[in-house]
C-alpha cells in the first residue's frame, strides 16, 4: 500500500522562495505590502509545489482582492449559460475580476474543494442543479461568503441563495391545461435528482391532487427530447395533455404525436418549461413557462454584493411566467 503523500504547506512553500511563513501567508491572501520581486518568487514557489491554500484559513481574513470565482458544476445548455453569461458580465460592470472552475460530470461528488477555488478570492458564485449538492459545496461556503444558484438549501445555511420558482411554474402549467379541459394529463418527468426536475414533479402532483385529477408520471431519465419520444407509446389511451419537464423533452413529445397522427392540441395539449430559443417557432408554437435566466445571474451578483458587505445570508425565489402558445 502507498503511503499517503503529504499536503504542501506554508512552510514548504516559504523555504523554496527562501522568505518567512508570514510572507507566504501575506502573497497568498493578496497583502499588498510586500515587495513584487518578493511575492513573484513565493508565487513561483507555489505554483511549482502546487501548493493548495486551507480553505479554513481563508475566511479568517476579511481582506478584499476584487477577484470573484464562479464554480460551474452543471452543463452550459441553454439556461445555465445565459445565467453564467449575465454573471460574468454584471461582476465586470462592477469592475471585479472573475475567474472560473468547470466541474466535470462525474467529477463534483468527490472534488477537493481546494482543487475549485483559486488562492484568494473575495466570494464565490456556484451554478448548481443537484438534489443533494456535492460535499465541497459546504466546505467552500463555510469558508468564503458564498451564493448558491439554482436551488435554495432546507434548512439552516451560511450560503446565500438564488433560483427560480419551479414548483410554482408545475402548478401553473397543470392549472392551465385544466382550465383548457384536460382531465388526464401526463407528466413526462426530467431526471429527479436534479431539483428543477424534482421540483416541477412535485408541482404536477400538488395540482393535480388539488384540482382532483389522476396523474400518470412517465420518467424520461433524461433532458434530451429523444428521452421522450418512446414515452408517447406509452400514453394511456384517455390521455389528453402531457407536461413535459422542459422544452427539449416537449420537442420530442411534439414529434411523436405528430407521426402517431394525434393532433395537438386537438387530441393531446402539450406544456413545456424553460421558453428556450425556438419554442414560438415550432409546429405547433409551444406553450410553456418562461425562466429569465440572465435576471438570475444578475440577482446572483448582486446576492454575493449584500454578503460582502455582511448582511445575513438570505434566499431569493424569482417567479416563472406562463406563455401560452398553439400547442394548448
Amino acid at each position: 500500500m502507498s503511503p499517503a503523500v503529504r499536503r504542501v504547506n506554508l512552510r514548504d512553500v516559504a523555504e523554496a522562495a527562501g522568505v518567512s511563513i508570514q510572507t507566504v501567508s501575506r502573497v497568498v491572501r493578496g497583502v499588498s505590502v510586500v515587495a513584487e520581486p518578493t511575492r513573484e518568487r513565493v508565487m513561483t514557489a507555489v505554483r511549482e509545489l502546487n501548493y493548495q491554500p486551507n480553505l479554513a484559513a481563508r475566511s479568517l481574513s476579511a481582506h478584499r482582492t476584487g477577484s470573484v470565482h464562479v464554480i460551474v458544476a452543471v452543463p452550459l445548455f441553454h439556461g445555465h449559460a445565459a445565467t453564467f453569461v449575465a454573471i460574468c458580465q454584471r461582476l465586470a460592470d462592477r469592475g471585479l475580476h472573475i475567474s472560473t472552475t468547470v466541474v466535470p460530470p462525474g467529477v463534483g461528488p468527490t472534488a477537493d474543494a481546494a482543487d475549485l477555488v483559486p488562492l484568494s478570492t473575495d466570494g464565490i458564485i456556484i451554478i448548481g442543479g443537484r438534489t443533494e449538492p456535492a460535499p465541497w459545496v459546504d466546505v467552500v461556503s463555510a469558508a468564503i461568503p458564498t451564493v448558491l444558484v439554482g436551488r435554495i438549501p432546507h434548512g439552516e445555511s451560511p450560503m446565500t441563495s438564488v433560483a427560480i420558482d419551479q414548483h410554482e411554474g408545475a402548478v401553473h402549467a397543470v392549472r392551465h391545461l385544466a382550465e383548457r379541459g384536460a382531465r388526464k394529463i401526463i407528466h413526462v418527468s426530467g431526471p429527479l435528482d436534479w431539483t428543477d426536475a424534482a421540483e416541477r414533479h412535485a408541482g404536477y402532483l400538488e395540482a393535480c391532487a388539488e384540482l382532483g385529477l389522476p396523474t400518470t408520471v412517465l420518467a424520461a431519465g433524461s433532458w434530451d427530447a429523444a428521452a421522450a419520444v418512446p414515452l408517447m407509446g406509452q400514453l394511456p389511451a384517455d390521455a389528453d395533455a402531457v407536461f413535459a419537464a422542459n422544452d427539449q423533452l416537449a420537442i420530442g413529445c411534439l414529434g411523436a404525436l405528430h407521426r402517431r397522427g394525434v393532433g395537438v392540441p386537438a387530441d393531446v395539449a402539450v406544456v413545456g418549461f424553460d421558453d428556450m430559443a425556438g419554442a414560438d417557432a415550432l409546429w405547433p408554437p409551444l406553450t410553456t413557462l418562461r425562466q429569465d435566466f440572465t435576471r438570475l445571474g444578475e440577482v446572483a451578483v448582486e446576492a454575493l454584493s449584500a454578503k460582502l458587505e455582511g448582511e445575513p445570508s438570505s434566499s431569493t425565489m424569482l417567479r416563472p411566467t406562463l406563455v401560452v402558445r398553439e400547442s394548448t
